[in-house]
């Protein structure tokens, strides 16, 4: 298997086609070019989103390019997911179509629990189970929804956007923004049909999500602002479910406003969702998983993403994230990885790695950024040893 590109030898052979010097793009991102030459070089990981955005925009090119297409014939743990991708599409794409099948739909008290089931999936990061279950749950309920009347037809789009909602976080973690973007255009769709302000506030965070992972700035800052202007009359002390996707809404916006570099902006957020947190208690609502635990992790993202370096951990060293699923908890693992990396510490960062990998393998080896982590640790590092055997066990060819 061909050696792996890391992101800043992606990102020197498009700076290369488009005609510019190290100087020139590292002047474009305010950085300079010694810095740039130890990106380019694998010295430095680019282990920003903040800068892979930057430096996409500078280039004209897709933040997805510079972080890597889907690889979906490497790696055996998550090679089933990537082959449930065209099918998923496919279901994707026949959502605006006529419906073709006679058959009834099944009840609506089946569909709900195979809902339920791809909410379990996600939540734990079986990506390649849920993607064999989505297509044809997604047939099912666009039939129950178009097919019902009264309440039903209320309950059927409901159960349609759930499903929807995680046809797009599923499509956007194995690295297929297009795809997730349509689900999450769906999802909305869907979300409109009953009425209920709360459901279409979550699919509204669930498109801002989408955004934020393409580097759309403005159009989730939009989303974020007209979701928590839609809940501001809903906060009442009996609405676990408005505080959750406020406090939710609040947490992407802190992770926006600090790739923005607006470091105010971004702990305002926090002390917002904190003070959601303080309602929710451990019970979310909507698909937001929001909690403490989730808080504390976001505050670990942001600070990233602000440039923190790991005595940021010392601030959520009581915070409980043991309730946390199985895919959050892993995706901070590689957050406590990127901050040792940084600091230079790679043995720490690549234990990190591993021990988030027995969390939720599929999550971990999905995630854009984990090869950087480890072929930055192996440039570094100058006899084989923890980096070349992270890459063994991570399927990261070398």
């Amino acid at each position: 298997m061909a050696a792996r590109r890391s992101i800043g030898q992606r990102v020197a052979r498009y700076r290369e086609a488009s005609g510019l010097s190290r100087a020139q793009l590292a002047e474009e991102v305010g950085r300079n070019a010694d810095w740039l030459r130890s990106v380019e070089s694998g010295r430095l990981p680019l282990d920003r989103y903040t800068m892979v955005h930057a430096i996409a925009a500078a280039l004209d090119a897709d933040p997805v390019d510079l972080l890597g297409r889907p690889t979906p014939v490497g790696d055996p743990r998550t090679r089933p997911a990537h082959r449930t991708v065209p099918a998923l599409r496919r279901a994707l794409l026949r959502a605006g179509l006529p419906l073709t099948v006679q058959e009834e739909p099944p009840p609506l008290d089946v569909l709900r629990r195979r809902v339920d089931e791809t909410d379990r999936l996600r939540r734990h990061a079986h990506y390649g189970e849920l993607g064999l279950l989505l297509p044809q749950l997604l047939d099912d309920l666009r039939a129950a929804a178009d097919t019902s009347a009264g309440v039903d037809r209320d309950i059927a789009h409901h159960l349609l956007t759930e499903a929807r909602h995680n046809a797009a976080m599923l499509t956007k973690k194995l690295g297929h923004p297009d795809l997730a973007t349509a689900a999450a255009a769906q999802a909305r769709q869907a979300a409109a049909v009953p009425g209920d302000p709360l459901l279409a506030t979550a699919a509204q965070w669930l498109q801002a999500e989408v955004c934020l992972t393409v580097g759309a700035t403005a159009e989730a800052q939009a989303l974020i602002d007209g979701g928590l202007a839609r809940l501001d009359g809903l906060l009442t002390d009996t609405a676990p479910g408005a505080w959750s996707l406020w406090g939710t809404l609040h947490l992407v916006g802190a992770v926006l406003e600090a790739q923005l570099g607006r470091q105010a902006e971004s702990a305002g957020h926090l002390t917002e969702a904190a003070t959601a947190a303080d309602r929710v208690g451990e019970h979310p609502g909507h698909q937001t998983e929001f909690s403490a635990g989730e808080l504390a992790i976001h505050l670990v993202h942001a600070a990233l993403e602000l440039g923190a370096d790991p005595d940021v951990l010392d601030r959520i060293t009581e915070v409980d994230l043991s309730r946390l699923p199985r895919e959050r908890r892993a995706r901070h693992g590689i957050d406590r990885a990127r901050l040792f990396a940084r600091a230079g510490d790679d043995a720490t960062a690549v234990r990190e790695l591993l021990a988030a990998d027995r969390i939720a393998p599929e999550a971990v080896r999905a995630h854009p950024l984990v090869p950087e982590l480890v072929l930055t640790a192996a440039h570094r590092s100058r006899t084989p040893g923890p980096a070349t055997d992270a890459a063994r066990r991570l399927a990261i060819p070398l």
